[in-house]
């Protein structure tokens, strides 16, 4: 594990594994984790494990205010993460890149396949959570809308974790929607893994994506008894032979 800091002021953790003995592989995988989590949990352990069988370069990192700089999470919202990725894109990886994204992760290599066309050429989507800010607030109570206009933040306290979402954090949201839009602008080939049983990701918006997606090439598994975390066995297989496809 390695440290960077970015343009955009953060120091962050990352790993970055290249096989120089493979200079003729076809992409690198570019791992990206989901809203308050972190890469290094079983999901990028078992991607990671998959490019290091396979001879694939493989890069994950930290969001800004997320891991090592959760203590200025409240300076960071969508652009701030839409800026570092595709800061990594730009700068730290060279050829071609299948982005693979959990939740947020997800939102953002959308993003990312939308604005570096040349460059990615798949995506993967784990519970993929495109405009989450704009359902965040659909269903925010009263007392939490007030809070919102009152502090510029609604805090979820919770027994291991307590989660924060400010204004700021919505007001970025809005700038890179992507369903509101006739079409999504992504012509590479995409695969969507959506836990059924998910209640912070509704698994309609993983059609909504597929319908609004110029690919031709676009596959959504839907698993039935799956959650948002997609850690089990199964999800793990899943995800798996979603990476096989690339190969």
């Amino acid at each position: 594990m390695q440290s960077r800091t970015y343009d955009i002021g953060h120091t962050t953790n990352f790993e970055y594994i290249t096989n120089n003995l493979n200079r003729n592989q076809k992409f690198t995988i570019l791992y990206t984790h989901g809203f308050c989590s972190d890469p290094w949990g079983r999901k990028p352990e078992e991607v990671k494990k998959w490019c290091l069988q396979h001879h694939i370069d493989f890069y994950r990192y930290e969001l800004a205010g997320h891991g090592s700089d959760t203590s200025r999470f409240e300076q960071t919202d969508i652009n701030t993460y839409k800026a570092q990725i595709l800061e990594i894109i730009d700068k730290y990886i060279e050829g071609p890149v299948i982005v693979v994204g959990s939740s947020l992760g997800g939102w953002l290599s959308l993003l990312a396949a939308t604005l570096r066309k040349n460059r990615i050429k798949g995506v993967i989507g784990l519970a993929a959570a495109p405009d989450f800010t704009v359902d965040h607030m659909k269903y925010a109570t009263p007392e939490q809308i007030e809070q919102m206009e009152k502090y510029g933040k609604i805090t979820y306290p919770g027994q291991n974790i307590t989660f924060t979402v400010t204004k700021r954090l919505i007001d970025s949201g809005n700038d890179n929607l992507l369903l509101d839009k006739p079409s999504l602008n992504i012509t590479c080939p995409i695969v969507l893994i959506q836990g059924m049983q998910d209640t912070s990701v509704d698994w309609h918006k993983a059609l909504k994506i597929a319908e609004l997606a110029e690919s031709q090439n676009v596959i959504v598994k839907l698993l039935k008894d799956a959650n948002h975390r997609l850690n089990e066995d199964n999800d793990i297989r899943e995800i798996l032979s979603a990476l096989d496809t690339f190969l």
